[in-house]
Protein backbone atom coordinates (compact mmCIF):
# COMPACT_ATOMS: atom_id res chain seq x y z
CA UNK A 1 0.00 0.00 0.00
CA UNK A 2 1.48 3.36 -1.00
CA UNK A 3 1.31 6.65 0.84
CA UNK A 4 0.71 9.54 0.30
CA UNK A 5 -1.10 8.41 -2.89
CA UNK A 6 -3.66 6.46 -0.88
CA UNK A 7 -4.47 9.45 1.31
CA UNK A 8 -4.99 11.69 -1.70
CA UNK A 9 -7.31 9.18 -3.38
CA UNK A 10 -9.42 8.75 -0.25
CA UNK A 11 -9.61 12.52 0.22
CA UNK A 12 -10.80 12.97 -3.36
CA UNK A 13 -13.39 10.21 -3.00
CA UNK A 14 -14.70 11.78 0.21
CA UNK A 15 -14.92 15.20 -1.40
CA UNK A 16 -16.76 13.74 -4.39
CA UNK A 17 -19.37 12.37 -1.98
CA UNK A 18 -19.63 15.80 -0.37
CA UNK A 19 -18.68 14.46 3.06
CA UNK A 20 -16.64 16.08 5.79
CA UNK A 21 -14.20 13.97 7.77
CA UNK A 22 -16.63 14.01 10.71
CA UNK A 23 -19.47 12.78 8.51
CA UNK A 24 -17.26 9.99 7.15
CA UNK A 25 -16.45 8.97 10.73
CA UNK A 26 -20.16 8.51 11.44
CA UNK A 27 -20.51 6.19 8.45
CA UNK A 28 -17.50 3.94 9.09
CA UNK A 29 -16.91 4.14 12.89
CA UNK A 30 -13.23 5.01 12.52
CA UNK A 31 -11.88 7.85 14.67
CA UNK A 32 -11.57 11.27 13.07
CA UNK A 33 -7.90 11.41 14.06
CA UNK A 34 -7.24 8.18 12.14
CA UNK A 35 -9.05 9.53 9.07
CA UNK A 36 -7.01 12.74 9.26
CA UNK A 37 -3.69 10.89 9.49
CA UNK A 38 -4.57 8.51 6.64
CA UNK A 39 -5.64 11.32 4.33
CA UNK A 40 -2.53 13.32 5.24
CA UNK A 41 -0.37 10.31 4.34
CA UNK A 42 1.08 10.16 7.86
CA UNK A 43 0.22 6.50 8.44
CA UNK A 44 -0.21 3.39 6.33
CA UNK A 45 -3.54 1.83 7.36
CA UNK A 46 -4.45 -1.84 7.42
CA UNK A 47 -6.17 -3.04 4.28
CA UNK A 48 -9.24 -3.81 6.38
CA UNK A 49 -9.43 -0.17 7.52
CA UNK A 50 -9.22 0.99 3.92
CA UNK A 51 -11.99 -1.44 2.92
CA UNK A 52 -14.19 -0.04 5.67
CA UNK A 53 -13.62 3.55 4.53
CA UNK A 54 -14.27 2.61 0.90
CA UNK A 55 -17.48 0.82 1.82
CA UNK A 56 -18.66 3.99 3.57
CA UNK A 57 -17.90 5.87 0.36
CA UNK A 58 -19.76 3.29 -1.77
CA UNK A 59 -16.51 2.21 -3.39
CA UNK A 60 -14.44 -0.98 -3.44
CA UNK A 61 -10.79 -1.98 -3.77
CA UNK A 62 -10.93 -1.80 -7.56
CA UNK A 63 -11.04 1.97 -7.15
CA UNK A 64 -7.56 2.07 -5.61
CA UNK A 65 -6.07 -1.25 -6.68
CA UNK A 66 -2.93 0.48 -7.91
CA UNK A 67 -1.90 1.34 -4.33
CA UNK A 68 -2.40 -2.18 -3.01
CA UNK A 69 -0.12 -5.15 -3.32
CA UNK A 70 -1.75 -8.42 -4.37
CA UNK A 71 -1.32 -9.92 -0.89
CA UNK A 72 -3.05 -6.99 0.78
CA UNK A 73 -5.96 -7.04 -1.64
CA UNK A 74 -6.67 -10.66 -0.79
CA UNK A 75 -5.95 -10.36 2.94
CA UNK A 76 -9.54 -10.49 4.12
CA UNK A 77 -11.27 -12.40 1.36
CA UNK A 78 -13.59 -15.23 2.32
CA UNK A 79 -14.89 -18.14 0.33
CA UNK A 80 -18.58 -18.61 -0.31
CA UNK A 81 -18.45 -21.81 1.73
CA UNK A 82 -16.99 -20.04 4.75
CA UNK A 83 -19.55 -17.26 4.51
CA UNK A 84 -22.36 -19.82 4.55
CA UNK A 85 -20.78 -21.45 7.61
CA UNK A 86 -20.58 -18.05 9.30
CA UNK A 87 -24.24 -17.51 8.59
CA UNK A 88 -25.06 -20.97 9.92
CA UNK A 89 -22.98 -20.27 13.03
CA UNK A 90 -24.93 -17.08 13.69
CA UNK A 91 -28.32 -18.81 13.59
CA UNK A 92 -27.05 -21.74 15.64
CA UNK A 93 -25.85 -19.22 18.19
CA UNK A 94 -29.44 -18.06 18.61
CA UNK A 95 -30.62 -21.68 18.99
CA UNK A 96 -27.83 -22.37 21.49
CA UNK A 97 -28.79 -19.28 23.48
CA UNK A 98 -32.46 -20.32 23.71
CA UNK A 99 -31.64 -23.92 24.63
CA UNK A 100 -29.29 -22.58 27.29
CA UNK A 101 -32.27 -21.44 29.39
CA UNK A 102 -33.80 -24.92 29.26
CA UNK A 103 -30.44 -26.45 30.17
CA UNK A 104 -29.94 -23.99 33.00
CA UNK A 105 -33.30 -24.90 34.52
CA UNK A 106 -32.62 -28.63 34.27
CA UNK A 107 -29.09 -28.39 35.72
CA UNK A 108 -30.06 -26.10 38.61
CA UNK A 109 -33.06 -28.26 39.45
CA UNK A 110 -30.86 -31.35 39.50
CA UNK A 111 -28.20 -29.61 41.57
CA UNK A 112 -30.53 -28.50 44.36
CA UNK A 113 -33.31 -31.11 44.35
CA UNK A 114 -31.49 -34.12 42.86
CA UNK A 115 -34.68 -34.89 40.92
CA UNK A 116 -36.16 -33.77 37.63
CA UNK A 117 -39.65 -34.64 36.41
CA UNK A 118 -38.81 -35.17 32.74
CA UNK A 119 -38.10 -38.24 30.66
CA UNK A 120 -34.59 -39.41 29.93
CA UNK A 121 -35.32 -39.01 26.22
CA UNK A 122 -36.19 -35.32 26.67
CA UNK A 123 -33.09 -34.65 28.80
CA UNK A 124 -30.74 -36.32 26.33
CA UNK A 125 -32.41 -34.65 23.34
CA UNK A 126 -31.99 -31.17 24.84
CA UNK A 127 -28.35 -31.88 25.69
CA UNK A 128 -27.59 -33.21 22.19
CA UNK A 129 -29.33 -30.30 20.43
CA UNK A 130 -27.48 -27.84 22.62
CA UNK A 131 -24.18 -29.60 21.94
CA UNK A 132 -24.70 -29.59 18.17
CA UNK A 133 -25.74 -25.92 18.08
CA UNK A 134 -22.73 -25.05 20.25
CA UNK A 135 -20.38 -26.79 17.79
CA UNK A 136 -21.76 -24.83 14.84
CA UNK A 137 -21.77 -21.62 16.87
CA UNK A 138 -18.08 -21.78 17.81
CA UNK A 139 -17.17 -22.93 14.31
CA UNK A 140 -18.06 -19.36 13.35
CA UNK A 141 -15.29 -18.06 15.61
CA UNK A 142 -12.82 -20.58 14.21
CA UNK A 143 -13.59 -19.26 10.72
CA UNK A 144 -13.35 -15.67 11.99
CA UNK A 145 -9.95 -16.47 13.45
CA UNK A 146 -8.83 -17.71 10.04
CA UNK A 147 -10.17 -14.58 8.30
CA UNK A 148 -8.39 -12.16 10.64
CA UNK A 149 -5.28 -14.31 11.14
CA UNK A 150 -6.19 -14.57 14.81
CA UNK A 151 -4.78 -17.96 15.75
CA UNK A 152 -5.56 -17.55 19.46
CA UNK A 153 -9.24 -17.15 18.57
CA UNK A 154 -9.16 -20.37 16.59
CA UNK A 155 -7.31 -22.34 19.27
CA UNK A 156 -9.39 -21.05 22.20
CA UNK A 157 -12.64 -21.69 20.30
CA UNK A 158 -11.62 -25.29 19.59
CA UNK A 159 -10.65 -25.67 23.26
CA UNK A 160 -14.07 -24.41 24.38
CA UNK A 161 -15.79 -26.80 21.98
CA UNK A 162 -13.81 -29.76 23.32
CA UNK A 163 -14.32 -28.85 26.98
CA UNK A 164 -18.03 -28.20 26.52
CA UNK A 165 -18.26 -31.48 24.64
CA UNK A 166 -16.73 -33.28 27.62
CA UNK A 167 -19.24 -31.51 29.83
CA UNK A 168 -22.18 -32.67 27.73
CA UNK A 169 -20.94 -36.25 27.72
CA UNK A 170 -20.43 -36.11 31.47
CA UNK A 171 -23.94 -34.65 31.98
CA UNK A 172 -25.58 -37.47 30.06
CA UNK A 173 -23.41 -40.12 31.69
CA UNK A 174 -24.20 -38.75 35.17
CA UNK A 175 -27.91 -38.74 34.38
CA UNK A 176 -27.87 -42.50 33.94
CA UNK A 177 -24.96 -43.36 36.26
CA UNK A 178 -24.61 -41.01 39.26
CA UNK A 179 -21.14 -41.07 40.80
CA UNK A 180 -19.56 -39.81 44.03
CA UNK A 181 -16.54 -38.54 42.07
CA UNK A 182 -18.86 -36.32 40.03
CA UNK A 183 -18.14 -33.17 42.07
CA UNK A 184 -14.35 -33.42 41.73
CA UNK A 185 -14.55 -33.91 37.96
CA UNK A 186 -16.83 -30.90 37.62
CA UNK A 187 -14.38 -28.73 39.59
CA UNK A 188 -11.53 -29.67 37.25
CA UNK A 189 -13.65 -29.12 34.15
CA UNK A 190 -14.88 -25.78 35.50
CA UNK A 191 -11.31 -24.50 35.95
CA UNK A 192 -10.29 -25.56 32.45
CA UNK A 193 -13.39 -23.97 30.91
CA UNK A 194 -12.63 -20.77 32.81
CA UNK A 195 -9.10 -20.68 31.40
CA UNK A 196 -10.45 -21.27 27.89
CA UNK A 197 -12.88 -18.35 28.28
CA UNK A 198 -10.09 -16.04 29.41
CA UNK A 199 -7.98 -17.00 26.37
CA UNK A 200 -11.00 -16.53 24.12
CA UNK A 201 -11.59 -13.10 25.63
CA UNK A 202 -8.01 -12.04 24.92
CA UNK A 203 -8.38 -13.29 21.35
CA UNK A 204 -11.69 -11.46 20.82
CA UNK A 205 -10.09 -8.25 22.12
CA UNK A 206 -7.72 -8.35 19.14
CA UNK A 207 -10.68 -7.99 16.77
CA UNK A 208 -11.22 -4.37 17.82
CA UNK A 209 -8.57 -3.27 15.32
CA UNK A 210 -10.57 -4.76 12.47
CA UNK A 211 -14.24 -4.21 13.25
CA UNK A 212 -14.13 -0.49 14.01
CA UNK A 213 -16.51 -0.85 16.99
CA UNK A 214 -16.33 -1.32 20.77
CA UNK A 215 -18.24 -4.61 20.54
CA UNK A 216 -15.10 -6.82 20.62
CA UNK A 217 -13.83 -4.97 23.71
CA UNK A 218 -17.11 -5.34 25.59
CA UNK A 219 -17.38 -9.00 24.59
CA UNK A 220 -13.79 -9.64 25.66
CA UNK A 221 -14.36 -8.07 29.08
CA UNK A 222 -17.43 -10.24 29.72
CA UNK A 223 -15.61 -13.37 28.51
CA UNK A 224 -12.64 -12.72 30.80
CA UNK A 225 -14.85 -11.96 33.81
CA UNK A 226 -16.92 -15.09 33.15
CA UNK A 227 -13.75 -17.15 32.81
CA UNK A 228 -12.46 -15.77 36.10
CA UNK A 229 -15.65 -16.78 37.92
CA UNK A 230 -15.36 -20.31 36.54
CA UNK A 231 -11.72 -20.56 37.59
CA UNK A 232 -12.57 -19.66 41.19
CA UNK A 233 -15.21 -22.45 41.17
CA UNK A 234 -17.01 -20.91 44.17
CA UNK A 235 -18.33 -18.18 41.85
CA UNK A 236 -19.46 -20.74 39.29
CA UNK A 237 -23.16 -19.86 39.59
CA UNK A 238 -22.39 -16.18 38.98
CA UNK A 239 -20.46 -17.28 35.89
CA UNK A 240 -23.53 -19.14 34.64
CA UNK A 241 -25.56 -15.93 34.81
CA UNK A 242 -22.77 -14.07 33.03
CA UNK A 243 -23.10 -16.54 30.17
CA UNK A 244 -26.35 -14.80 29.19
CA UNK A 245 -24.77 -11.45 28.20
CA UNK A 246 -21.69 -13.29 26.90
CA UNK A 247 -23.79 -15.36 24.49
CA UNK A 248 -25.72 -12.28 23.32
CA UNK A 249 -22.49 -10.37 22.69
CA UNK A 250 -20.94 -13.33 20.87
CA UNK A 251 -24.00 -13.61 18.61
CA UNK A 252 -23.81 -9.87 17.86
CA UNK A 253 -20.10 -10.21 17.16
CA UNK A 254 -20.70 -13.01 14.66
CA UNK A 255 -23.42 -10.92 13.02
CA UNK A 256 -21.02 -7.99 12.72
CA UNK A 257 -18.33 -10.20 11.18
CA UNK A 258 -20.62 -11.93 8.69
CA UNK A 259 -22.22 -8.66 7.60
CA UNK A 260 -18.78 -7.12 7.21
CA UNK A 261 -17.63 -10.01 5.02
CA UNK A 262 -20.84 -9.74 3.01
CA UNK A 263 -20.32 -6.02 2.53
CA UNK A 264 -16.61 -5.95 1.74
CA UNK A 265 -16.06 -9.22 -0.08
Amino acid sequence: MKQPELGKILTNLRNEKGLTQEELVEKCNISVRTIQRIEAGEVTPRSYTVKTILAALDQDLETIKEVFSEDETNKFTISNKDFKLLNLAFYNGIVYFILGFVEFYMDIELEFTKTLEISSEFYVTIKLLSFISMLFFYTGFIISGAIFKNYLLRISSVLIMVLFGIGYVFDIYSWFTPSESEEFLWVVLCIFIGCAFVLNGIAVLRLKNYLGTNLPTVTAVFLIITGATFITVILFLIGLFFLIPVSILQILLLYKIKELDKKLN
